[in-house]
């Protein structure tokens, strides 16, 4: 057998090449010379075999961890390889089959081989399909953590420079969009997700980052309440994820409607005015200072009218029918107002701070009632 093996290797890489195209890189020598070396490991592993059953496998089972490992590194599955060990079996019958005719090889010594061949591939197949899940499971292993270091920089402070977001994102197997929005989850889940999204799904605030436009349906697969940041471009991903934790937060607090998902480009208005409370608290406290004169009954009333008053214009009419009271009640109401305010009703920049003050106090206690900054 030793003598044609140089023969066996050129036909066996000349059909695996014909056969299995992935394998056929033109200019690639280093590639060429790589499956090369394999099938000649292979063939001169199976001779010694031949020669002594009892021989040492370690060879061949390094050598097959090695295919197997190259396979999951550039991506694949093990379909190829296992292609590829086919062609090789059925050259290496014929090859054997000649050999058996040549040398006039009994029937016996034939069924011996063909066991041999048949069983030596079984082997090869075995494992290489260790050596690519050990590789895969350090790969997956490797790319969830660089995985992570990536959503982390891109949420956190600061930008990422191009060439480094490149790289990242290449190491990790992360396609780069041209927009994200970040989504925030109000409980720790557990599923998996495409390639396309970078996840952290085990910390105390879970959230996911998103290719833009973000589809509801796959949301339903996180099983809770989440609130989805506005779409924006990768330097901006912290900011998505800010608003939505923001808008997680106000729905918890009963500022924002209780639904299954929250987009925050429903409520950029609510976000702004509610983003800082505290501040709201001292707009409120500044600009409705009028109102403390007044009992807590009438205060309230008050605020409703001020409000109404300055979102139609003060029309009494509108403002009749936008608080289900009669109109003369209105007019008197404003009169209040007029006597406790005085000139700032005539304020644009008075009338706009007023009109957010009410907004946000509405919204901090209950939609659409209002409560002074006092209560």
């Amino acid at each position: 057998m030793r003598p044609a093996l140089p023969a066996l290797v050129d036909g066996i890489v000349r059909e695996v090449l014909r056969a299995v195209p992935i394998y056929a890189r033109p200019g690639d020598g280093t590639y060429g010379r790589k499956t090369r070396h394999g099938v000649e490991c292979a063939v001169a592993l199976f001779v010694d075999l031949v020669e002594d059953p009892l021989a040492s496998r370690e060879r061949l089972y390094e050598t097959c961890r090695r295919l197997g490992a190259g396979e999951a590194r550039e991506g694949r599955t093990l379909d190829d390889l296992q292609a590829a060990y086919r062609v090789g079996t059925r050259v290496g019958w014929r090859w054997i089959m000649r050999l058996g005719r040549r040398h006039r090889l009994s029937s016996a010594i034939m069924a011996q081989l063909a066991e041999m061949l048949f069983g030596y591939a079984d082997e090869l197949a075995r494992m290489s399909s260790r050596g690519h899940r050990e590789a895969w499971a350090e790969l997956e292993g490797t790319r969830a953590g660089l995985r992570r270091r990536l959503l982390r920089l891109l949420t956190g402070p600061g930008t990422i420079p191009d060439a480094v977001l490149a790289e990242l994102a290449a190491a990790a197997g992360w396609p780069v969009p041209r927009e994200v929005a970040a989504v925030a989850a109000e409980t720790t889940v557990s599923t998996s997700w495409g390639s396309d999204v970078l996840a952290d799904l085990d910390s105390p605030q879970p959230y996911l980052l998103v290719p833009a436009p973000v589809d509801a349906r796959t949301l339903t697969r996180l099983g809770t309440r989440v609130a989805v940041g506005p779409p924006t471009d990768l330097g901006a991903a912290a900011h998505s994820l800010r608003w939505a934790r923001t808008a997680l937060r106000l729905v918890a607090d009963g500022a924002l409607p209780d639904t299954p998902v929250t987009w925050c480009t429903d409520h950029l208005t609510d976000l702004w005015l509610l983003s800082d409370s505290p501040l709201a608290e001292q707009v409120a406290r500044q600009e409705l200072a009028p109102l403390g004169q007044f009992p807590e009954r009438t205060r309230r009333r008050l605020g409703e009218t001020l409000l109404s008053w300055l979102q139609n214009g003060g029309n009494s009419e509108k403002i009749a029918v936008d608080l289900s009271v009669h109109p003369q009640t209105v007019r008197y109401r404003v009169r209040q107002l007029k006597q406790a305010f005085g000139d700032r009703l005539d304020d644009p920049d008075a009338r706009f701070a007023m009109q957010a003050a009410l907004r946000a106090s509405g919204l901090r206690v209950t939609r659409n009632e209002f409560s002074s900054p006092d209560e």
